[in-house]
């Protein structure tokens, strides 16, 4: 069966957003990528970007947001609290996301986020209907047909493998890896499928020797693999400041996982804040002359897959 897909990169640097005349053609809005098929959104991140997703379904009755967030490191996180359907009373908002070593559950720590001193209006005083799923990497979350709501089943476990859907039952089905390479609680990376296609969200995540072999059978055979190159590798390892050990990759750490992923398109995204368009353009000429499908992302690139 195949499903048509649609990924739009609605941010796509790391560590903080940028602004200035340097960084109009790839922009500067921090991670928020989202995957539409079978006329499912499905959202992945909320730093400063989603604002423009936001926009974008403004003049929708009654929004229904399905939002997987990564992890809470500030710039995946950033635009939620200023996120216009948090305060719309016809909204839902439905949001995955990971356990951590300081709090029990993800509503646990964004409750913690959303109030003050760190921001004016607390969380249970934003109108939408919210409900908080904690999602890891036994979990899949399966969008049926005829069904608004999701499911989430952890297919290997004896009391939910008799639950798992029929394929033909599904129409999006979300998938998770759990990355430990990222500090200091790790990352998910997730896998959106439709039919037989698929996208990997790979964000905030380094690699190992030979590769991360995980992530490779995690993101094989991919159609859209987007993967974090924040850095290349001249800047990785150079001394007096090497950043071997951030929790992010290197053009040649993405471009070699895409190859033994066997994957069809690299995006390359979390660009370094203090990355022009100019040195972007030669870190995706450095990228392209690696792997042939290697594209840099830019905020509102459209891939239809």
């Amino acid at each position: 069966m195949s499903t048509d897909m649609r990924v739009k990169i609605y941010g796509c640097r790391g560590s903080i957003p940028v602004a200035g005349e340097e960084y109009t053609r790839y922009g500067g809005a921090t991670s928020c990528v989202v995957v539409e098929a079978a006329g499912r959104q499905i959202v992945i991140d909320s730093g400063s970007g989603i604002i423009g997703y936001a926009n974008d379904i403004a003049s929708q009755a009654d929004p229904h947001v399905f939002l997987f967030i990564s992890h809470v490191h500030f710039d995946h996180v950033n635009g939620l609290p200023y996120f216009s359907p948090m305060y719309r009373p016809d909204a839902t908002m439905e949001i995955w996301g990971p356990r951590n070593s300081r709090f029990g559950s993800i509503h646990d720590t964004i409750d913690a986020m959303l109030r003050p001193p760190f921001h004016p209006v607390p969380m249970f005083e934003m109108l939408a209907k919210k409900e908080f799923h904690d999602v890891g990497e036994a979990d899949v979350v399966y969008f049926l047909k005829g069904q608004k709501r999701p499911i989430q089943l952890r297919p290997a476990h004896p009391d939910d493998r008799d639950k798992v859907p029929n394929p033909e039952d599904v129409e999006v089905s979300v998938h998770c890896m759990r990355g430990y390479n990222h500090p200091k609680s790790g990352v998910n990376l997730y896998k959106v499928v439709a039919g037989d296609k698929s996208v990997v969200y790979a964000n905030d995540t380094e690699g190992y020797v030979h590769g991360d072999r995980r992530l490779i059978q995690f993101a094989s055979g991919a159609n859209v693999l987007l993967h974090d190159a924040m850095y290349t590798e001249e800047k990785y390892v150079s001394m007096p400041v090497p950043t071997q050990g951030y929790g992010h990759s290197t053009v040649e750490i993405a471009t070699g996982l895409a190859h033994k992923a066997g994957v069809e398109h690299l995006v390359l995204i979390h660009h370094d804040p203090s990355s022009t368009d100019d040195y972007l353009d030669s870190v995706g000429e450095l990228a392209k002359g690696l792997f042939q499908g290697a594209v840099m992302g830019r905020d509102g690139l459209v891939i239809n897959v």
